[in-house]
C-alpha cells in the first residue's frame, strides 16, 4: 500500500465510526475518537469497564496520525509515539505507514468488524416513482475457505449466497455484488420481503450444499498422502522397533522409556504432517438486501 491508499483506508474507517475530525491535511489527520473507535484502538479495557459500571460519560482519546512519513532509516531511531499538550488536552502523535503497529491494528479491527455485515443495495437515483415501494429480498452470503492439507496444502475460496425467501443458492453470489452500490442504511421507498428461512437454516443449507460439492471432488491427493504417511511410519518403525527389542536389561528401563517416548512423538509428528484432512472455515458473512423477489 502506498501513502494515499493508507490514508484513504484510515480516514474511511474513522468516518465509518463517526469520529470527530479536528484537522484534515494531505500529510495526516487529527481526530478525536468516537466511543466505539476508542474501545477498539486505545487499549484501555480497565477504563471502559469503569465507564460501563458507573455510567460515567466517556472521555475519548485524540490522535494525530501522520501519513507523510520520513524514510525508514530516519524512522529507526525515532520513538513511534509522542505526546503534545494543547488547550483541549493531550494529543498522541504517531506515524502510520505500511508495516506499522497502528496500521496492523486497524487491519485487525476492520477484519473483525467486517466478519458479519448487513447491507442494502442503493436503488438507482431518479428512476423510481417516489410514491412506489420496491421489494427487497434478503440473501445470506458467506465466504468459505476450504483447505486441503497433508504434507502439502491447497486452499480454495467459495463465495456462496442463499436467498432467505426462496432457498435458491448462488455459487457466484459475491461476484454479483461487485458492481452494486451498497449502504448500511435502509433506502427510502423500499420494503423488505418476509424471510422463508431463518439465518440458522440458511447457513445449514449452505454448509450442506458445500459438503455435497466437496464429497464429489477428486481425493486422489489424499490417497497419495496416506501412502506417504504409511511409508514414513514404516521407516521410523524399522529404526526404533529393533532398538527397543534389544533393551531388555533391567538397567535399561529408563533408557527404554525415553526411546519409547521419542518413538511415539515421532509417530505423532508424522501423523500430523502427512494425514490428509479437509478444513472448512467461514471467513465472513453478511445479510445483503437486494431488489426483486428471488
Amino acid at each position: 500500500m502506498n501513502t494515499k491508499q493508507i490514508q484513504r483506508f484510515v480516514v474511511s474507517y474513522l468516518e465509518s465510526k463517526n469520529c470527530q475530525f479536528i484537522e484534515k491535511a494531505p500529510a495526516g489527520v487529527t481526530v478525536k475518537l468516537s466511543p466505539d473507535a476508542d474501545r477498539a484502538l486505545s487499549n484501555r479495557p480497565y477504563y471502559w469497564s469503569f465507564v460501563d459500571r458507573t455510567g460515567t460519560p466517556p472521555e475519548t482519546m485524540t490522535y494525530r496520525w501522520s501519513f507523510d512519513n520520513p524514510a525508514m532509516s530516519d524512522r529507526m531511531n525515532a520513538s513511534p509515539v509522542s505526546y503534545v499538550m494543547t488547550e483541549s488536552g493531550r494529543i498522541i502523535q504517531e506515524d502510520v505507514y505500511f508495516g506499522s503497529r497502528r496500521l496492523h491494528q486497524l487491519f485487525d479491527v476492520v477484519q473483525q468488524d467486517g466478519r458479519c455485515v448487513t447491507l442494502f443495495e442503493e436503488p438507482p437515483r431518479g428512476r423510481l416513482d417516489p410514491l412506489a415501494s420496491q421489494p427487497y429480498t434478503a440473501w445470506l452470503g458467506a465466504n468459505f475457505k476450504v483447505g486441503y492439507e497433508c504434507d502439502m496444502k491447497r486452499e480454495e475460496l467459495y463465495q456462496w449466497g442463499i436467498s432467505l425467501a426462496t432457498g435458491v443458492i448462488d455459487e457466484r453470489f459475491m461476484d454479483k455484488l461487485k458492481d452494486r452500490r451498497m449502504t448500511p442504511r435502509l433506502p427510502s421507498n423500499v420494503h423488505l420481503l418476509k424471510n422463508g428461512f431463518s439465518l440458522r437454516k440458511g447457513m445449514t443449507q449452505l454448509e450442506a450444499a458445500l459438503e455435497r460439492k466437496l464429497r464429489a471432488a477428486d481425493f486422489s491427493w489424499a490417497v497419495e498422502a496416506e501412502a506417504r504417511r504409511q511409508d514414513e511410519l514404516e521407516r521410523i518403525r524399522q529404526y526404533y522397533v529393533p532398538m527397543l527389542e534389544h533393551m531388555n536389561h533391567p538397567d535399561q528401563r529408563e533408557q527404554k522409556e525415553a526411546v519409547t517416548a521419542r518413538f511415539e512423538q515421532r509417530e505423532a509428528e508424522i501423523d500430523w504432517q502427512y494425514r490428509p484432512r479437509v478444513n472448512v472455515t467461514v471467513l465472513n458473512c453478511g445479510i445483503f438486501h437486494l431488489p426483486g423477489i428471488d
